[in-house]
C-alpha cells in the first residue's frame, strides 16, 4: 500500500463514513429526487442506492461497523461520477469531495472502485435496475420507500478490529475490494 495514513487512520477514515452513513443516502436520495439533477446523474445515484439496499456485497452488512463501509463509499465514488455529469445538489457536491478519501484508504484500488461504481445502474437488486426505477413510477416509490427505511434503520457502529488489529482488517478490506472488482471484471 502506498498510502500515507496508518492503519489506524484509514480505518478513522472508514469509520467516519459509517457515521455519516445514514445522512449519506438522505443526501443521495434527495439529488435523486432534485429535477434539476440530469438522468444519466440519477442512474448513476439510483446503481449506488440499490447498491446499499444490497446485504450481500462487498462487505456484508452483518459485519459489526463495517457492513455499511463499502455502501457510504460507492454513495462518495457514485456522488462524484454525477457532478461530473452535471448534478449541482448542494449536499452530493459536499459528498462528492469526500471522494478523495477512498483514495487516501485504498490507494490503488480507488480508480478500479469508481469503475465499479459506473456499472452500478446496470446491476439487479431485488429484481430492480437503475432503469426499472427511474421508468415504472411504482418501481420508483417502493425503491424510494425501501432506501428510507434502510436510512432509519441504521445505526452507527464502530468498526470491530479487536480480533486482529486495524493492520490485518484493512488486509481483509482490500481483499474483499480485490475479489469485487475481479467477479465485475474490472482490472486494477
Amino acid at each position: 500500500m502506498s498510502t500515507t495514513l496508518s492503519a489506524a487512520q484509514q480505518l478513522s477514515v472508514l469509520q467516519g463514513f459509517v457515521d455519516q452513513y445514514a445522512d449519506d443516502l438522505g443526501t443521495v436520495r434527495a439529488a435523486c429526487a432534485d429535477p434539476s439533477t440530469p438522468e444519466p446523474a440519477q442512474r448513476v445515484l439510483i446503481g449506488a442506492l440499490n447498491y446499499a439496499l444490497d446485504m450481500l456485497d462487498m462487505f456484508p452488512d452483518h459485519y459489526k461497523g463495517l457492513g455499511v463501509a463499502d455502501d457510504a463509499i460507492v454513495l462518495r465514488l457514485a456522488a462524484k461520477l454525477a457532478v461530473e455529469v452535471g448534478a449541482a445538489h448542494a449536499g452530493l457536491v459536499t459528498l462528492a469531495a469526500q471522494a478523495t478519501k477512498v483514495a487516501s484508504v485504498f490507494d490503488n484500488l480507488a480508480a478500479p472502485l469508481e469503475r465499479l461504481v459506473a456499472k452500478l445502474p446496470e446491476r439487479e437488486v431485488r429484481g430492480r435496475t437503475a432503469a426499472k426505477i427511474l421508468s415504472h413510477k411504482d418501481t420508483r416509490i417502493m425503491f424510494d420507500a425501501d432506501v428510507g427505511r434502510e436510512a432509519k434503520r441504521h445505526v452507527a457502529q464502530p468498526i470491530d478490529t479487536s480480533a486482529e488489529g486495524p493492520e490485518r482488517a484493512l488486509i481483509e478490506l482490500r481483499k474483499m475490494v480485490e475479489h469485487a472488482l475481479k467477479k465485475a471484471e474490472i482490472t486494477y
